[in-house]
Order: C-alpha cells, then structure tokens, then sequence
C-alpha cells in the first residue's frame, strides 16, 4: 500500500474513532446534565479536569508522540531493533512517570485549589475543600494513562492505526458508562451529595484508561509476531546508548509537551481569570459558576466534534511527513502536507459554519434552552476551525524537524492569551473568553504557517483553488440550512427541546447532502479523498 492510502486509510480510521469518541463524549451530556442538575453543578467537574489535563501531559512528558516519531524515523531506516529497544524502555518509563505525576497531583490538589478560590473573587460555589478532593480523584487516573498513551504511540510509528482507534472508543464507553451509572446511583439510589457524584464522574477516567489499556494487549498479542519478523530483518549497527535514545526522545518530547497542553493551558488562564473579570465587569455573582460550565464544558464539548478531526490529521501526519522528510522525498512531503489541510478543513469549515447557524437548536437539544450558552456557541465555533490548524500545523512543523520552534510558538500564543483575555471578558463577558482563545491560536497559527513555508518550502498557492472551492460550497450549504431553518423558525417554538431536535433531525442532513453533492459533483472530493472517493460514489448513486 502506499504511503498516500496509507495516509488516507490511517486518517479516516482515526477519524471515525475519534469522531465517535467525541459525539459519545457530546451525548452523554445530556443524561449527566439531567442527573446533575444544571451548569453550575457541572463547574465543579470542569475545576478538576482542566489541571488533569494538564498535568497528564506532563505526565507522558511529550513522550507518546515523541516515540512514535522515533520508532517511524529508525523503521524507516531499517533498525528495527533500535526502535524497538526504545519502546519497550519507554512502557517502563511511563509508569514510573504516572506514579510520580499522581503524587505531584495528589499533593499540590490544595494548592490549586486555593488559586481557584482566589481567582473567584468570593462568588464560586464550590469550596477549596471541594475542589481538593475532586482533583485528588481524579489524579489517580495518571497512574495508567501515560501508560496507555505511549502504548498507542508505538503502533502509531508502525504506521498501525487500527489500536489506537478502537481503544479510544472503548476507552469512552468504559468511561461513560462508569460516568452515568455512578452518578445517578449516588443521587438517585444513595441520596448522595452533588459532590460525591461528580467525584464519581471524574474516576471514570481511570476505569475508561483500564479499558484501553486491555484492548491495546489484544492487539500487541496479534501485533508481535509480525513486528518481530521485521526486528530479524534489522541489518544495520545501530547500537544507541539508553542515555543516547532518551536525549533524542527529550529534544522530541520537549515540544509535544507544550503542544499537548497548550490547550489546556488557554482553558487554565480562562479557569482562573473568568470569575474575576466577571465580577470586575458588574456581573452579578451568580452567574460566573454557570458561565463558565457553559464556557469550559458544554459548548466545549460540543466544539470540539469539529475539532475531531484534527485531533485524528495530527496523529496520522507525523510519522508519514517524518518518514519522508528523513528520506530528503520532499516532493511526497509538499502533497501530504497539501492533502492533510485540504482534508482538515475539507470536514471542519462546513461543520464550524453548521453549529453557527444551528447554535440555538443545537445547545437546546443537548442541554436546555440558554441564551449565554447559545450565545457563547455561536462565537465558539468558528473558533474550532482555529483549534484544529493550531494542531495540525503544529504535528507538520514537527514532522519537519523544527519541533524546537513549537516552543516559542506556544509560548507567544499563551502571553497573547494571558495579555488580552481579562480586557475581552470586561467587554463582553465570557464570549470575551472565547475571542481570547481565537485571537491567540490564530496568531500560532499564523507563525506555524510561516515555519511551514520557510523550512518546509511549501507552496501555499496550491491551496487557493480547492480552499476557495470549499468556501462556496460551504456557503451554499449554509444558505440551504438557513432558509429550512427559517421555515421551522416560523412554525415551531425553538426553546422547546423536542422541536430543536427535530430541527437538527432535518437541517443537518440537508445541509450535508447539498455540501457533498456539490464537491462530489464539481470533483473537489476526488482532489481530496483521492480512490475514497470514488468508493464513496459508487455505494451513494446521487454522486
């Protein structure tokens, strides 16, 4: 197979498990939403997740995107056993990590929690004592997760994507079920408290990474063989040092680090300056909790489907770009870079445009009628577009061995973030926050392009006409579902969830249809998806 139906087979795959995980990661809202009882009663979840989060990228040390880096780089050169002396050391270090990381967590739970309370200037619901326990929880979570994470990555730099997909998915499930069952039993069967629920909720994590963990076994189990075979094939002297490796593996996960928990990081700064900017701008101490559920999770959650697919771009790009860029074929690097951003934005334009126009229905029929959250929707999602370049540019400069440049990146976006995000929330509450994050990532977006060209000579003119192309089309889209919408506007009561579900019911699948058969029709589809395509029109006679 080649290396672009590879590339394409790699990205569909991820893309599916990922687009899975995050519509399962959406749906399941609206049971939690329902059993907790509303925002405010979610903020307390996402005070624990986002310094989770944060810390667990700290915890693999950038190390699950850096060994598949490695183990791609040193396939491609035929020392096998040079790679795989790596990843079997780098399993080891990985759980010497997550214990470490747990304690670090576990201890400074108080510690972050003190900032949390300080940064609510007096109106947060929840005490310092709440958040210390909840974080405390959930910490125990980076015991495996790094774990599993390297795991992935090493079947990943074998070009094998198959594990990576289904363990994720499995890990949602394991994860929600656990979420579900869990929280509702301590409400509604052990009349427990609020608290104990979401600690419930937050151990999930740990359950779901067990869950990942055992599918990635079954596929080593079927995987070894044939990896050992290559490992026989290995006729080169590579003879690296542990110390060798592990500084080649450092100068690699310096930069997946800071590129991991960017994101995060821009949900850190809003964590701890919203409630404050809040109140500094007359907002009523009773709203800041629920705002900021609605900021950091609900309309989260549901940005981040669009969102999906460069989570999948990223991981599937790296080790064919590093393959390549190693083996100086820069002419295949210039077509998969040009094919990863034509693909990216392919799916995330119109699907950013769709939750614009649908943000009323959408946020109704997954939580309840809102119009902050609506509001805050309507702004967040353009802003995925953003999100996803951010990450895909970011794997590309990677690829092409300037990974020490994400650095100074990450480092410029946060200061821009951290600069302007108080001044934004006093002038237009937590939609200011939104801004914050748009303005910073495109300003990293703009400068990853820029090391793009540079150090990667690629040619941005290549996508003039096939970007123009989705624009219209997208536009076109967007027009169809504008005018549908219209119509049920007229006859229906939005604020009613079942009505804003049978708005989706019908918006959404016209709005897809008049978008493929546009790009199938004109040929934009095959320039992208190559011999998928043509699949695709075969089984779908409309094409």
């Amino acid at each position: 197979m080649s290396d672009s139906n590879k590339l394409v087979r790699g990205t569909f795959l991820l893309t599916a498990a990922t687009v899975i995980t995050k519509v399962l990661g959406m749906l399941y809202l609206i049971p939690f939403y329902s059993i907790m009882g509303g925002e405010e009663n979610l903020a307390l979840y996402g005070y624990a997740y986002t310094p989770y989060t944060i810390m667990l990228s700290v915890a693999a040390a950038g190390v699950p995107g850096a060994v598949s880096k490695y183990v791609s780089k040193y396939n491609a050169l035929g020392a096998y056993s040079t790679s795989r002396k790596l990843y079997r050391s780098s399993l080891l270090v990985m759980m010497g990590s997550g214990l470490v990381t747990f304690l670090v967590l576990f201890i400074a739970a108080p510690f972050i929690a003190e900032l949390q309370s300080a940064a609510s200037s007096g109106g947060q619901g929840w005490s310092t004592e709440d958040i210390t326990g909840i974080i405390r929880v959930i910490s125990v979570a980076v015991i495996v997760v790094p774990f599993m994470a390297t795991w992935r990555g090493i079947f990943q730099g074998f070009e094998s994507f198959g594990p990576t997909s289904a363990s994720s998915v499995i890990e949602q499930i394991v994860r929600i079920l656990v979420l579900l069952g869990g929280s509702f039993v301590v409400i509604y069967l052990l009349d427990g408290s609020i608290q104990t629920a979401n600690e419930v909720a937050v151990f999930a994590a740990f359950i779901g990474g067990l869950g990942s963990i055992a599918t990635l076994w079954f596929f080593w189990r079927k995987r070894k063989p044939h990896i050992e075979k290559m490992v026989e094939t290995d006729t080169t002297d590579y003879d690296f040092s542990y110390k060798e490796m592990y500084s080649e593996i450092i100068r690699y996960g310096i930069p997946f680090i800071v590129v991991g928990i960017s994101i995060p990081l821009t949900m850190f700064i809003d964590q701890l300056t919203h409630n404050n900017a809040l109140a500094l701008a007359g907002v009523p101490e009773a709203f800041h909790d629920s705002w900021f559920g609605m900021l950091n999770l609900t309309t989260h959650k549901l940005v981040m489907i669009p969102t999906a697919f460069a989570s999948a771009f990223a991981i599937t790009i790296l080790p064919f770009i590093t393959k390549n860029f190693q083996q100086k074929k820069f002419g295949e690097v210039h077509h998969q870079i040009k094919m990863m951003l034509l693909m990216l934005l392919f799916f995330a334009i119109p699907a950013a445009m769709g939750m614009m126009i649908l943000s009323a229905p959408l946020y109704t029929s997954f939580y309840s009628y809102n119009e902050m959250g609506i509001t805050i929707l309507l702004f967040y999602a353009p802003v995925s577009i953003v999100i996803s370049l951010f990450s895909v540019t970011c794997s590309i400069v990677q690829g092409i061995d300037k990974q020490n440049l994400t650095l100074y990146v990450v480092i410029g976006m946060l200061a821009i973030k951290a600069a302007i995000n108080i001044p934004l929330i006093i002038q237009f509450h937590t939609v200011g926050a939104v801004l914050g994050t748009g303005i910073a990532l495109g300003a990293g977006v703009l400068i990853n392009l820029f090391i793009i060209k540079k150090y990667g000579k690629f040619q941005f003119k290549s996508l003039l006409r096939p970007l123009t192309e989705i624009f219209i089309y997208s536009f076109a889209m967007l027009l169809a579902v504008e005018i549908i919408y219209y119509i049920f506007i007229l006859t229906m009561d939005i604020e009613s969830r079942m009505n804003s579900v049978i708005v989706l019911a019908v918006c959404v699948p016209a709005g897809a249809l008049v978008y493929i058969i546009l790009s199938f029709r004109t040929g934009l589809a095959d320039e992208i998806l190559g011999a998928r395509a043509d699949k695709i029109r075969r089984k779908l006679k409309v094409l």
